[in-house]
């Protein structure tokens, strides 16, 4: 079971994300770091624990403003180790050549984005290492239903992005996550938004999820390094 942290950036800071209302965000108060600076944010997560994956949303990209490629490629360069799951919106995965170069670095399609079926087909088929986040709200998938239509065409990695109840503390949904895996697989499934603590991570870890992308109970403390310990 993997633990991957999350990381949203906004206008050069790290924000705290909640429920999907991303003109609401705010500079993110952590009890592992007095700073929202990404060097520091990402600095102190780890220092809790040696995690081998960080999320990144670069929301500004996501909004088709400027970017945090400078950031993000300075992560890569400096932390080696670690891969780079990056979400900056359909621009950069359409592009040859990315602003993120690093190549710990790997893009994220977000179905949010609303694409034909032939586009998603194209960008699957030719970058073979795309993450595909289905991103959902309290209505069901954002845009591009036909994702669900044919779970055969998934790439290897999944990610079921609550968004309406990420950093809500509520807990993940049930229903989704059910649909999901019953038409899927093949697919690697990583979730994220509601997750409370480590006793939800064990239900996700029982239900044969590969992993679960957390922020807020890290930034709370609400799971310890000890139980971290125990999930890898």
């Amino acid at each position: 079971m993997l633990i991957i942290p999350v990381i949203d950036l906004s206008n050069g800071v790290v924000v705290h994300a909640v429920r999907g209302k991303r003109e609401l965000y705010q500079p993110i108060t952590s009890a592992i770091c007095d700073s929202y600076n990404p060097e520091s944010i990402l600095s102190a997560l780890l220092e809790l624990y040696p995690f081998k994956i960080i999320y990144i949303a670069d929301l500004d990209a996501i909004q088709g403003k400027k970017n945090h490629s400078r950031i993000i490629n300075k992560f890569a360069e400096n932390y080696k180790e670690c891969e780079f799951w990056v979400d900056a919106g359909l621009e950069h995965v359409r592009a040859k050549k990315s602003d993120y170069v690093g190549k710990n670095i790997k893009l994220i399609l977000g179905s949010e984005n609303n694409i034909s079926l032939t586009e998603y087909q194209n960008i699957i088929n030719s970058k073979p290492e795309i993450l595909l986040s289905l991103d959902f709200n309290e209505n069901g998938l954002i845009n591009n239903s036909y994702l669900l239509d044919n779970a055969s065409n998934w790439p290897k990695r999944v990610m079921i992005m609550m968004l309406h109840l990420v950093g809500s503390n509520s807990g993940f949904d049930e229903n989704i996550l059910a649909n999901i895996l019953e038409i899927n697989k093949h697919s690697e499934i990583y979730v994220a938004g509601g997750i409370r603590n480590s006793n939800d991570i064990k239900s996700l870890h029982l239900k044969n999820i590969h992993g679960c992308l957390v922020a807020t109970i890290l930034h709370q403390q609400k799971i310890t390094k000890e139980e971290l310990d125990a999930f890898f």
